[in-house]
């Protein structure tokens, strides 16, 4: 009888057990489900504000910054968990009231403390891009000023759109001193893509961007980068050496692509003042020397390579050090970018057919003889074919392209001449 007891006590205390957690999980469930909503319509109450906020202001500039933000919200179309958290931390950074300089504050932004969104519709895949915009000291809009484009390096926070959108409003206010005579722009280059194929696209649609929005020194364009970005710097600049005043290099990993580093590149930015700066323990450190040494044996007069004690940290100090010596560099006689960067009126490219199966063919038409070079990405920035030493004549030249063993996808034609570049899509079915 006391066993019969004891075993129904058991079976009452684990029946009890049981409801308990499926109550406890229910509940939990029903509280994970209501925060999931309660934060998709905190997210939707800050795309509200931004829209307020754009509607209220009689700054043409801030109303832009305020859409920009929406704009790369609305253009990500799987959003995750994490994206909504990042989101609702930025929401809180607008609400608080407590500092001038928070983004809600005009004074954030024309005080350098925080940067503008500065977003565009790609003309190249119809895609929603954006780079952070850092304005003057003093700035006065009706003023022509310098522009700097500073290329991050790999970055998880780059990997992820709405973690590079969110990341300077829910940091400390920034004190930050460099490039302050000119507009920054930091493109996010559609994430950690090597500045190749749409993360390069990606620049120069920015720079486009920025050019149609702000008076911008055409002789005073400035190239820098980090690691990652000190090698799409030193590519880019190869490709365009007619459009910048200066060049600097932080800890380029210049042994990315070995086709870069090379002695026709170094020809090319023979006329580019350049300036290094390198960690003495830093493993790129000795590819920045091999760098270095072949700008001047190609004849570059203008040159610094600068090394502090460490490795491959980013810091203040080397940054501005590099600012100072290139803000004092200014192009004569410079080549500039007007409309799209991808219709420069000396040469134009187009793929027939397109959409294409096994073949197609690269039509490059330009006013005048130039040299240039033909290059394949696909859609994750990886160069797929690349035929150099084109010369083409006046009218239009033909290239026939085999594309039969392309996988399906989406292609980046880029055409590089010594003035710059120009690119078209091409599709493969």
């Amino acid at each position: 009888m006391l066993k019969n007891n004891s075993m129904k006590s058991i079976l009452f205390l684990f029946w009890l057990i049981l409801l308990f957690s499926v109550t406890f999980l229910k509940c939990q469930g029903q509280h994970v489900s209501s925060m999931k909503s309660n934060d998709a319509d905190y997210v939707q109450a800050f795309k509200d504000t931004l829209i307020h906020m754009a509607d209220r202001s009689d700054n043409e500039y801030l109303k832009s910054h305020f859409k920009s933000i929406v704009a790369v919200i609305n253009s990500k179309q799987n959003s995750s968990s994490q994206d909504t958290l990042m989101l609702v931390s930025m929401y809180n950074a607008f609400l608080n009231k407590n500092s001038s300089t928070g983004p809600a504050y005009t004074a954030s932004y024309l005080g350098r403390k925080r940067p503008l969104i500065l977003s565009w519709v790609s003309p190249t895949d119809g895609m929603v891009s954006f780079s952070w915009l850092t304005l003057p000291k003093d700035w006065d809009p009706k003023k022509k000023y310098p522009m700097y484009v500073q290329l991050h390096g790999l970055w998880s926070v780059a990997a992820n759109s709405t973690e590079y959108l969110s990341y300077p409003y829910v940091q400390p206010a920034s004190d930050n001193r460099s490039f302050e005579d000119g507009y920054l722009l930091s493109p996010w280059g559609r994430g950690n893509y090597w500045y190749l194929g749409i993360s390069e696209t990606d620049i120069w649609e920015g720079i486009s961007a920025l050019k149609n929005a702000f008076l911008i020194d055409s002789a005073r364009n400035y190239l820098t980068g980090h690691s990652m970005g000190g090698y799409g710097a030193w590519s880019i600049a190869g490709k365009s050496p007619n459009t910048w005043a200066a060049l600097g290099i932080y800890a380029g990993a210049l042994w990315y692509l070995p086709y870069v580093l090379t002695d026709e590149n170094a020809e090319a930015l023979k006329q580019v003042p350049t300036y290094f700066v390198c960690g003495t323990n830093d493993n790129l450190l000795d590819v920045n020397e091999d760098a270095y040494r072949m700008l001047q044996a190609a004849g570059n007069k203008d040159l610094q390579f600068v090394t502090f004690t460490g490795g491959h940290e980013y810091t203040e100090t080397n940054v501005y050090n590099m600012y100072l010596w290139m803000r004092t560099r200014v192009k004569g006689n410079q080549a500039t970018i007007t409309g799209s960067v991808y219709a420069l009126p000396e040469i134009k490219l187009e793929c027939s057919p397109n959409p294409a199966s096994d073949h197609t063919t690269v039509n490059i038409t330009v006013r005048k003889p130039v040299k240039c070079s033909v290059s394949i990405y696909n859609q994750t920035g990886y160069l797929t074919r690349q035929i150099n030493d084109v010369t083409a004549e006046t009218g239009t030249n033909s290239i026939q392209l085999d594309t039969s063993e392309f996988t399906r996808g989406v292609y980046f034609v880029k055409i590089v001449s010594g003035s710059g570049l120009t690119g078209s899509k091409l599709v493969i079915y």
